[in-house]
């Protein structure tokens, strides 16, 4: 988040709130999210140089947009949303948010903090993407990534023996996705990131480590994927 900017999240104990994962991927959510935002102000002034005539109307949305800092409208799919942090984060830089998540408490914690935040967002209950349909401009997923087997207590932390809640979600997110889209994801080196890049790679994506910090009992790292075939 903006080192000026906070918000107010309540976050119950069934649900998983902001840590350290959360705070990295949510970083690197906003350093892509005004890098989009600059390319598309950029790409507005150049239409708007280039043309003899622009309406009042026309210049009344750029104004407007340029003054709240976001010009991209993105659809973001917001993957086990869990209190809502990122979800708000890109809502608040002028993205087209849902929300989803497995457990039905983090929906409506994400749908209370969103509100408390006086943000909009869209929500759904599903396990990955089960539930959700349409295609989104960027996928964020802080997800279950330790390689232990899931129970209903240990669901906000374990992934599984061999991570395959991480596995299906790669699977399943090229439908998803659309060609210019990009997916942002967190995991740890106890997740074996080496094998989690092979498997987007597999699975058609040209995936990067585009950041990395160290706590005391891991290491983690955000990726960030793209269609292999766009690249």
């Amino acid at each position: 988040m903006r080192n000026n900017e906070i918000l107010k999240l309540n976050v119950p104990e069934s649900v998983y709130g902001p840590r350290e994962d959360s705070l990295l991927i949510a970083a690197e959510l906003e350093k892509i999210l005004e890098s989009k935002n600059k390319k598309s102000v950029l790409e507005s002034n150049n239409l708007r140089s280039g043309s003899k005539s622009k309406s009042s109307h026309e210049n009344f949305v750029f104004g407007a947009a340029k003054k709240r800092s976001f010009l991209c409208v993105l659809k973001v799919l917001d993957i086990g949303c869990g209190s809502g942090l990122l979800s708000i984060i890109a809502a608040k830089r002028g993205c087209d948010v849902l929300a989803a998540d497995i457990n039905p408490s983090a929906v409506e914690c994400a749908e209370r903090n969103a509100e408390l935040n006086n943000i909009k967002i869209k929500t759904a209950r599903s396990n990955l993407f089960d539930n959700l349909e349409g295609k989104f401009d960027l996928i964020i997923f802080n997800p279950p990534y330790l390689p232990e087997e899931q129970t209903e207590d240990s669901r906000n932390w374990a992934g599984g023996k061999n991570l395959e809640v991480i596995t299906r979600f790669i699977k399943d997110a090229g439908a998803h996705l659309e060609l210019n889209g990009e997916i942002l994801i967190v995991i740890s080196s106890l997740s074996n990131p080496e094998s989690v890049l092979k498997e987007f790679s597999d699975s058609g994506f040209d995936a990067r480590i585009i950041a990395e910090r160290k706590i005391p009992w891991e290491k983690l790292f955000v990726i960030c994927a793209k269609n292999a075939e766009n690249i």
